[in-house]
């Protein structure tokens, strides 16, 4: 008989430690104040720009995705006159007030958190110009978590390190020293939150990538920092496996989000929960219930060999109720972070 994901509740996390919470910077110490607007992006590899500390900046090449016909937003940079200094530099992601907004709220978001040592730094503001409009410049971090999570398995004091230290989905955590050539050999990961721009206030609104959503956003449920944490564990006893969710592929948008959605009620038995399930308009949304598929996901990672420990956490980080969900100030105080 398969185990119960019940059966993992039995492993008692321990207090070991507390942490404090993060300082926040006033945004008035800050040098970057200069507005932005709406201009043309006309950046193209080779261009030249100036900061307001006085450096020159190079475009040497766009990165991350390229959509068809959408100009490229986010470049790799080297320092004019030291060509070995490299950097990344963001612009407005299109020439509307949407796209302006959020650069404007990444900005901010950099400048609040610039002194934090876990975020990326901002190292420079490239004001308005004719040409480009305004841009962020960053630390050369050029590889995300997901591409390195590609290319291999981590080790456990690896995952816990980045579980530590972020909880977030791998396209927002960047890393330095690792090598793509060598990816067995990369011993000491640099890491840091990066894309500040996903920083907001509590809401209803949709956030985040579809398959990396908490059940509480799926179903237009009120979210707080509840929201933002996620796992590596599956990496190193099923490394060709994507994510629970991402290996859903269904038509249109809205009708994978339903995919998604009706997939997410089943595995952690929504319609059980009366946080959802004594709400009118979650109730609307939840499929046929299916209890005996709730928390299988649970029960395969067991069989691939997930440690018990792993699991408790994992079913506590996931609690499809935001309220009984565990806390990232619970986890870090558990003690089940450190190695």
């Amino acid at each position: 008989m398969r185990p119960s994901y019940r059966y993992f509740t039995q492993f008692p996390l321990r207090p070991l430690f507390s942490t404090p919470h993060p300082r926040l910077i006033c945004a008035s110490r800050l040098p970057f104040k200069s507005p932005c607007r709406l201009v043309s992006n006309k950046a193209i590899p080779g261009f030249i720009c100036h900061g307001e500390r006085g450096t020159a900046y190079r475009l040497i090449r766009p990165l991350g995705s390229q959509i068809h016909s959408k100009p490229p937003h986010i470049w790799l940079a080297v320092d004019y006159s030291n060509p070995d200094i490299q950097y990344v530099i963001k612009q407005p992601s299109g020439n509307n007030e949407n796209a302006l907004s959020a650069f404007n709220h990444e900005l901010e978001m950099q400048r609040v958190f610039e002194k934090e040592a876990m975020i990326r730094k901002i190292v420079d503001y490239i004001p308005n110009s004719e040409h480009v409009g305004s841009m962020i410049v960053l630390e050369a971090f050029t590889d995300s978590l997901w591409e390195a999570r590609n290319a291999r398995s981590f080790t456990e004091k690896e995952i816990k390190w980045i579980m530590k230290a972020f909880y977030l989905k791998m396209e927002n955590v960047v890393l330095e020293g690792f090598d793509h050539s060598k990816p067995h050999k990369n011993v000491d990961l640099i890491v840091r939150l990066a894309d500040c721009g996903a920083i907001s206030k509590p809401s209803t609104r949709e956030i985040t990538s579809l398959t990396y959503r908490s059940p509480e956003v799926h179903f237009g449920k009120p979210w707080t920092q509840s929201t933002d944490l996620a796992q590596l564990l599956q990496t190193k006893v099923d490394f060709k496996s994507p994510g629970i969710y991402d290996s859903i592929c269904t038509g249109t948008l809205e009708e994978m989000t339903k995919a998604v959605r009706d997939k997410l009620a089943i595995d952690f038995d929504l319609a059980s929960v009366p946080f959802y399930a004594e709400d009118e308009q979650c109730a609307k949304l939840l499929p046929p219930p299916q209890p005996e598929e709730a928390y299988m996901w649970a029960n395969d990672m067991a069989e691939k060999g997930v440690a018990g420990e792993d699991l408790q956490l994992l079913v506590g980080v996931l609690n499809p109720d935001p309220n009984a969900r565990l806390t990232v100030r619970e986890i870090l105080e558990s003690g089940y972070l450190e190695v």
